[in-house]
Order: structure tokens, then sequence, then C-alpha cells
């Protein structure tokens, strides 16, 4: 079952199961695979913007907080982790 990262529960390890990486452009899909995220990662989101916003959301990649935008998240399918 996959869900999208954007939705997924505050402080639940998911695992990257696929990545649109033509929702973004060259430079933002370079930025998030410098980060690490890639299919196969294991992240934890942590927070959100704001009460009014989605944007942006708080991840940890291994042991790096990482922010990405909601937009971003939202081209990220993920699985539970195991």
């Amino acid at each position: 079952m996959t869900a999208l990262l954007d939705k997924s529960p505050l402080g639940v390890m998911v695992r990257i199961a696929r990545i649109d990486w033509t929702a973004m452009s060259d430079d933002e899909g370079r930025r998030l695979r410098e980060f690490g995220l890639m299919e196969g990662c294991e992240v934890t989101p942590h927070h959100r913007g704001s009460v009014f916003s989605r944007d942006p959301l708080a991840l940890t990649v291994g042991r790096m907080k990482v922010i990405i935008r909601a937009r971003q998240a939202a081209a990220i399918e993920v699985e539970p982790a195991a």
C-alpha cells in the first residue's frame, strides 16, 4: 500500500517507493537527490509549516534534517517501513 509523502503521518518512518521526477524541475530533482531522497530510502516526516499551510515539510533522512516543499512531497510515493 502506497501513499504520498505530503499526506504521511508525522513521526512515522516510511520508505520511498517511487518519485515522479517529471513533476519537478531539474534543479529541484538534483537538490532532492543530493539530500539522499531516492527510491528505497527511509524518511521520517516531522512537522509541517503552519496551521494554515502544509508547506514546507521537515523530514529526517538518515541523520540529516531536510526541508522540502509540499508540492515536492506530493510527487513522492511512500510505503510503510519494514
